[in-house]
């Protein structure tokens, strides 16, 4: 059987899209210029994927991705063994993607000229939604926290901040288009990208990869790092698989592992933000025996006795007494005592977990703002 036969078959069994066709024809084509006859085993393949000198990584790969789609399709329609079963799989050098830091992105809001941009930019970053996926968004598809589009597999619910929306829904009032071309239609995509393209360049950024899809890696970026989940990364983006999601979070890793210290975290919950010294120098010094001999968080590094806790309590109830019954205090609190009352009800909080005491503590916080407000 001959490779253009087989692909004739293909397109014939196969219902695909213009460019899906197109993709097939170069991918085969090219296959059937080097042998004429469908390969009977992978070494065929291997010999034309080595012959493809001059061509990008992906197009490489794209072009074994379709013959192998092809290759399936043989086996399963025609029972004719698929060549690529047996084939060296060509590996691709993986893009480091490109990432707008948080000034870059606040110059591209300030970049923009014209309000309907500047809608188009502030929606992307907020709702890291796709551009493609705005072109023809309405009134009627925003709420007051969301927008609802047709994405790649179907329709999909975007979270989006309450001041957008509403700006959204004022332009896309009595059923306008909200984004609209010179004839007051839907805006296409690629007038859509050629916008945002040139708002992110009067921005004054330069490099590759300043198209919209930036904007939206850049805010999973955001998340990523503040969060360190790639189910947060997961929910924003819409993933349909959560493998796509953890690219971010393997991206921002750097980041995130400079964040993160458990000995930080043990020192907040035990002694409020003063635990961060349980990490100085001085508190390392060991004596002759091991002991650490300088430090209050010398039990975390040796032997921890049960009379320590106690001890610790002891300590707690001479220097925080009962507080009697007509005890008053002044009614203004300076803002420093505010923090530190936040900061001690924090602490609190991260050690005991939730509870009726964390709701007086929140009511009692909003009442001594109020006042100092008022």
């Amino acid at each position: 059987m001959k490779t253009l036969e087989v692909l004739e078959k293909v397109l014939r069994g196969k219902r695909v899209k213009p460019n899906t066709e197109r993709h097939y024809r170069d991918a085969l084509g090219s296959l059937a210029r080097y042998d004429e006859d469908w390969p009977v085993g992978g070494v065929v393949i291997n010999e034309w994927l080595g012959s493809l000198e001059g061509y990008a990584d992906a197009t490489v790969r794209n072009w074994f991705n379709f013959v192998n789609s092809a290759g399936k399709y043989m086996k399963k329609a025609y029972k004719v063994d698929n060549p690529c079963e047996s084939a060296d799989r060509p590996k691709v050098s993986k893009k480091r993607r490109r990432y707008f830091t948080a000034v870059e992105v606040v110059r591209i809001i300030k970049a923009c000229r014209f309000e309907q941009d500047k809608v188009l930019i502030l929606t992307l970053i907020d709702s890291t939604c796709r551009i493609g996926e705005l072109a023809g968004l309405e009134g009627k598809n925003v709420g007051d926290s969301w927008i609802e589009v047709k994405g790649k597999s179907g329709e999909r619910r975007y979270r989006c901040d309450g001041a957008i929306c509403a700006k959204l829904r004022e332009l896309g009032a009595d059923g306008q288009p909200i984004f609209t071309n010179r004839l007051g239609g839907h805006a296409d995509v690629v007038s859509l990208k050629h916008r945002v393209r040139r708002v992110i360049k009067e921005a004054g950024i330069t490099g590759s990869k300043l198209g919209p899809h930036t904007l939206r890696h850049s805010g999973a970026s955001l998340v990523a790092q503040e969060t360190g989940s790639a189910l947060a990364v997961k929910a924003l983006l819409q993933h349909d698989k959560i493998d796509t999601s953890m690219e971010y979070i393997h991206d921002a890793e750097d980041v995130i592992q400079q964040r993160i210290s458990p000995l930080r975290l043990v020192g907040e919950k035990v002694f409020g933000e003063g635990g961060k010294g349980l990490v100085e120098a001085k508190q390392l010094t060991m004596g002759s025996e091991g002991e650490v001999v300088e430090g209050e968080a010398s039990t975390l590094l040796g032997p921890v006795e049960a009379e320590v806790i106690d001890e610790v309590v002891d300590f707690l109830d001479e220097q925080f007494p009962e507080i009697d019954d007509g005890i008053k205090v002044r009614p203004l609190l300076k803002t420093e005592d505010l923090r530190l009352i936040r900061r001690l009800f924090m602490v609190a909080i991260r050690s005991n977990g939730a509870g009726s005491d964390e709701m007086r503590a929140r009511e009692l916080m909003r009442r001594m703002l109020k006042k100092v407000k008022d």
